[in-house]
């Protein structure tokens, strides 16, 4: 049987059997399951529970393999014919083995009925107990009794509130000279002690951390301790990591630290200050009132924006809305302008006419007439 972190379930063999009035064969064999693994000492032993066959049942449950191999046998000699029946002894055969392999399960499960715990009430019991359950062999399914019987015995923690972690720190681990305990420490222990829970699996012990962590009732947590000085200390946040380097810290001794570590801020703060204003004090001491007297007068001048004298402004006026266009440019820019009278605003206009084609006569006099006539400075043709 490996010796890891697993929790694991063990069947004992027959000559290991339990009854009322003679317990000491199953007992014996659990005690050397939960002490040795194999030739070397075993250190997880908390993490092993056991089923034991009932001493009464054995004889019923010897019957029935006898006869399962037994008409397993015949049946295998008649194949290999080896054995030569008629064809109603050969049915016959045939329907007793299949019997037989249908009711040597049901009679096993009725056999292995006792449940074994080991369990030691306080550390210095010198001797482990074995508590014994009786298993419900008409239940529907072998693995959900176990589990019933585990939770509701409490024999496997399923889950785990804060206040018995906190209980089991205090009772064990936690010291006046030692206020801080790694948590995977006490999940080893865990597997290794067995009067301590026997959790199901490691993520029980994790919630069990996460949420007593998020309040200030049951323990601070820490990722490493250095010259007194707790490193990622936290105390009511519940963001913390499962880890080797965690720590779980009695819940007085963090509040205690926590202040500590304010007054020392606020004395880092105060310090700090003093001697700031011990500066400024040494330095007006040093200032008679004839120096200040000299004292260059500081003059503040107000700063004044230049205003802007000149506006540039070009806009690209489509033709086919060019009437439009010049109307809106004409009564929103140019009126606003000539607002001011000592404004001198000037307008030009121009016009550039590509033809790819080359333009033809009559538009060529048409348009040079017209700019003829309206006074342009420029019209030129290319």
């Amino acid at each position: 049987m490996p010796d890891d972190s697993s929790l694991r379930l063990i069947f004992l063999t027959p000559d290991q059997c339990y009854s009322k009035e003679e317990s000491r064969l199953s007992f014996n064999a659990v005690l050397e399951y939960i002490r040795n693994n194999g030739t070397k000492p075993r250190y997880r032993g908390n993490r092993l529970l056991f089923i034991a066959p009932d001493h009464g049942s054995l004889v019923r449950l010897y019957d029935c393999i006898r006869s399962a191999l037994a008409w397993g046998s015949i049946v295998e000699d008649i194949e290999g014919m080896r054995l030569i029946l008629d064809s109603l002894q050969i049915q016959q055969a045939k329907k007793e083995l299949k019997t037989a392999e249908e009711v040597l399960p049901r009679v096993a499960r009725e056999c292995y009925k006792w449940f074994l715990c080991p369990a030691q009430p306080t550390p210095t019991d010198p001797n482990p107990q074995i508590e014994v359950t009786a298993l419900n062999t008409s239940s529907a399914g072998l693995c959900s009794e176990i589990e019933k019987v585990c939770v509701d015995n409490e024999l496997v923690i399923t889950t785990w509130s804060p206040i018995h972690l906190r209980t089991e720190l205090k009772k064990l681990y936690w010291k006046a000279d030692k206020p801080a305990i790694g948590a995977m420490t006490f999940w080893e222990d865990t597997q290794r002690y067995i009067y301590l829970p026997r959790l199901k699996t490691i993520n029980v012990l994790e919630q069990s951390i996460i949420k007593g962590a998020a309040t200030r009732d049951f323990y601070g947590t820490a990722y490493g301790q250095h010259e007194g000085a707790f490193d990622g200390f936290k105390i009511g946040d519940s963001n913390i990591q499962l880890d080797d380097t965690l720590l779980l810290i009695e819940i007085e001794a963090a509040k205690k630290y926590e202040a500590d570590q304010a007054a020392r801020s606020i004395q880092s703060i105060k310090t700090a200050t003093e001697k700031v204003a011990e500066h400024i004090s040494e330095y007006t001491d040093k200032v008679d009132d004839a120096d200040k007297t000299f004292l260059p007068e500081i003059q503040i001048e107000k700063r004044v924006v230049p205003k802007s004298k000149t506006f540039i402004g070009t806009a690209e006026v489509n033709a086919a809305a060019a009437k439009m266009r010049l109307v809106d440019i004409a009564e929103e820019i140019i009126s606003v302008l000539v607002r001011d009278s000592q404004a001198n605003v000037k307008v030009s206009v121009e016009i550039i006419a590509d033809f790819p084609e080359g333009v033809s006569d009559e538009i060529k006099r048409a348009i040079s007439e017209n700019a003829t006539t309206l006074g342009f400075k420029n019209k030129t043709w290319e």
